[in-house]
């Protein structure tokens, strides 16, 4: 199938106008650049439309503290109803509780994004209706101190669409922590749906596989996108990004490994190796090489062409003890064929 190259208005990738889009970030390997590939594409969508990325990333482990200048536990920092400090409110924990949307909106960190300085006869950005702002994101993280409770974001993707509408985002770039292979396959041993089924039967949503650009890399994206096919998942609404995770080059079998991929995902996009990004994580924005941002810009721009309007953003009714949603039931089908992976199991079609 023939791919369109992207979109070049403004320079920008332009998602489709009053459509609220969720592009969850997902890591097909460890190590791979998760969370600066998060940062990335909220970066590109900024100019365009009002953007925020949400990170779930349990606090100590999240680099976005530190990128937003704050660090860990930092300030006598308590729940944002409260007294307005700096971190992911508890009213945002619940799925079954309304979202307030002075509080989702006092919670966001505002980040500027550079406006780079064009050669002459390239249009300028063009900042859509959405982005009343001007160019930047917000971020909605966890940097309150070690004193308060972790704060338990939930999975479901309806909370990330309800989130969206309460806080006046256009796009959302969900940061995910956990290992969407592992947990797919756990999932489906335990004959339930996983998180990233739920990602997959939503319009609105472009999972954006990340998985780090070496021989190991490509293998685990390469098994990963074999065993959603055969459950049944719509792999070519995905986008894969491979991260060139160091400055050395990858093994000359990796593409050979990547082929079949190509075939299956929407797209499969190169992110090249960048020093600032390596030296400094996404402290420095203005650092960042334009190779870098094209490689975002490309997969937002993948993103754009397939994302579609969405169900009415309702938040979940119910939810587990741990803040996750309560699966739905599992419809068995009887006697197991010999390449069903797991008793009970029915994969989404």
């Amino acid at each position: 199938m023939k791919r369109r190259g992207p979109s070049r208005r403004g320079g920008n990738a332009m998602l489709p106008r009053g459509v609220r889009a969720l592009l969850p970030v997902l890591g097909a390997s460890g190590g791979a650049g998760r969370s600066a590939l998060a940062g990335l594409l909220a970066q590109v969508l900024a100019p365009t439309t009002r953007t925020v990325l949400v990170d779930t990333v349990p606090r100590g482990a999240s680099p976005w503290a530190d990128w937003l200048g704050l660090g860990v536990a930092h300030g006598a920092a308590g729940d944002v109803a409260g007294d307005q400090s700096v971190g992911l409110p508890a009213a945002l924990v619940s799925p079954g509780r309304a979202l307030d949307p002075d509080a989702v909106r006092g919670a966001a960190l505002r980040r500027p994004v550079p406006v780079r300085r064009r050669r002459r006869g390239d249009d300028l950005p063009d900042l859509g209706a959405d982005a009343a702002d001007g160019p930047g994101y917000d971020v909605l993280t966890d940097a309150r101190p070690w004193t308060r409770a972790p704060v338990a974001v939930p999975e479901d993707p309806r909370w990330y669409a309800h989130l969206l509408e309460t806080g006046g985002w256009f796009a959302g770039v969900v940061d995910t922590s956990t290992p969407v292979a592992l947990a797919h396959v756990a999932a489906r041993n335990a004959a339930r749906p996983s998180a990233l089924d739920e990602w997959a039967g939503r319009p609105d949503a472009v999972p954006v596989l990340v998985t780090s650009a070496s021989g190991f890399g490509a293998a685990a994206l390469a098994r990963l996108v074999q065993v959603l096919e055969h459950d049944g998942l719509a792999v070519d609404r995905m986008v894969a990004a491979v991260v060139e995770v160091a400055g050395t080059d990858p093994p000359r079998w990796m593409d050979g490994e990547l082929e079949p991929v190509r075939r299956r995902l929407a797209a499969v996009v190169r992110v090249p190796h960048d020093k600032a990004i390596r030296a400094d994580g996404l402290a420095r924005l203005d650092d960042l090489a334009p190779a870098t941002l094209a490689a975002a810009q490309e997969i937002v721009t993948r993103a754009a062409e397939l994302v579609r309007p969405g169900p009415a953003a309702e938040a979940p009714t119910s939810a587990a003890p741990t803040g996750r949603p309560t699966p739905p039931p599992v419809r068995h089908r009887g006697p197991e064929s010999p390449e069903s992976p797991q008793p009970g199991w029915v994969p989404r079609r």
